[in-house]
């Protein structure tokens, strides 16, 4: 899109070029209530309400009732283009439809700020050529684009400090500090350098409605990953997203500082009361379930298999809570947040267990671990044929027999990863009838 296209934006051409495409993205993105998707289209269209969970039925009444007040959404686009002709209009409502632009509410928020900024430097000729051309900034780009934006306007000599605003440190060790933003001011100071639509000053500021909703928390890295790395959760919503908004797993989150669980537990308890609406299941598991599994794994097993793998596995790995979320996500039934139930229930028992009957437990770990060992040798010299063939399809059945004849690197490292998962299910198998009737019944 070039700029001249830009300039010639028609609100009719691209109710008749667009409208469609815009309509069903909305559509999809009410019925997977991302977003705030539904309370930013009753702030556009009046008397507008879907429900939070729409069928089949209202999906399509919705899509004619956007249809039907296609102007008023092409006017909250046209409201957040800062140029007088709306020359980013169109790119605007591409990039939604693209994906560029996730959330609907991001368009008069974080989008609306950052084109701002961008015409103000390019109105100024601060812009360098990489960054002229906005028209070529498409899907996955736009974010990026954003920042490298920010960063050129951020160091401008003329900004002013910001105020900090009124807020609370929710918590603080050598790993993160945690706060809650109390107010507009505060979210907009912790949220620089950040797409968070609550931390917009140019733009609408979305602070109020997610505050009325629950609280805010972000947190702040001690040692960052890289420049700018931040988190903001939201129990209220289920939402949770790294600096540039994208969403992020609070499995991740944990699995990184295993302290969150302890810190956040109660927070999100209180907030997903009901565990068939639970989308985080590590928090199934109470702080003094995992303190018994911290115990065992950190002191007895880990030790025993760290130099088999290429990085530390945290607890949460180690009882499986990221492998059932993985097969929740796929599986939206109750029989499996039942089985989650029962496995969770079920932890402290085995905890017990292998705690009172150690040498047993860990004869079977060492014995997994000399299987590794022999697959890492016949692995490096390209020799995986027999017994160590058949020991690589249990941990891996999905894995291709002539990638791991050729001892293709990937397989060797996904190899690795999985033998946390195989020495779970060896204990399971070989210590106790009880795990078998917990598990096995289940498949996990």
């Amino acid at each position: 899109m070039r700029f001249r296209e830009l300039l010639e934006y028609k609100r009719d051409i691209t109710a008749t070029n667009l409208g469609m495409q815009l309509i069903t993205n909305i559509t999809m993105a009410v019925q997977s209530a991302v977003g705030n998707t539904g309370p930013t289209l009753q702030s556009i269209i009046p008397g507008f309400s879907p429900s939070s969970r729409p069928d089949d039925a209202e999906l399509q009444q919705i899509h004619a009732a956007l249809g039907a007040h296609i102007n008023e959404l092409l006017g909250f686009f046209e409201n957040a283009d800062p140029t007088p002709n709306k020359q980013y209009t169109e790119w605007i409502i591409r990039r939604y439809i693209d994906g560029g632009i996730r959330y609907l509410e991001d368009v008069d928020s974080t989008v609306a700020e950052n084109l701002a900024i961008y015409h103000e430097l390019k109105t100024r000729r601060m812009i360098p050529p990489e960054l002229m051309d906005i028209g070529k900034v498409k899907g996955n780009q736009v974010m990026v684009f954003f920042r490298k934006v920010y960063n050129i306007y951020r160091e401008l000599p003329a900004q002013v400090e910001k105020a900090k605003g009124n807020v609370s440190e929710f918590y603080n060790d050598e790993d993160v500090r945690i706060i809650i933003p109390k107010d507009k001011t505060s979210a907009c100071y912790y949220g620089q350098g950040t797409q968070w639509c609550t931390a917009s000053t140019k733009s609408t500021n979305y602070f109020n409605r997610y505050n009325k909703q629950g609280k805010l928390y972000i947190i702040l890295p001690k040692e960052p990953e890289h420049e700018g790395e931040k988190y903001q959760l939201h129990f209220g919503t289920d939402f949770y997203a790294n600096e540039n908004d994208k969403g992020v797993r609070l499995q991740t989150l944990i699995t990184r500082w295993p302290q969150l669980h302890k810190v956040f537990y109660e927070e999100y308890t209180n907030a997903w009361n009901d565990s068939d609406d639970m989308t985080a299941t590590i928090f199934l598991a109470t702080p003094e379930t995992l303190d018994n599994w911290e115990d065992i794994t950190h002191d007895e097993i880990l030790p025993r298999i760290k130099p088999h793998l290429e990085t530390p596995v945290s607890v949460y790995n180690w009882i499986g809570l990221a492998h059932l979320e993985n097969r929740d996500n796929d599986n939206d039934n109750d029989e499996y947040t039942a089985i989650h139930e029962m496995r969770i229930n079920a932890l402290d028992e085995i905890a017990e267990f292998i705690s009172k009957n150690k040498e047993k437990s860990l004869g079977v770990i060492d014995g997994i671990i000399l299987d590794l060992t022999e697959i890492n040798t016949a692995m490096k010299y390209n020799d995986i044929s027999g017994t160590i063939s058949h020991h690589i399809y249990k941990m891996m059945p999905d894995a291709e027999s002539s990638a791991m004849h050729k001892g293709q690197p990937r397989v060797l490292r996904d190899l690795r990863f999985k033998v946390s998962e195989y020495i779970w299910i060896a204990i399971s198998h070989s210590l106790n009838p009880y795990f078998e009737d917990v598990f096995d019944v289940y498949g996990v």
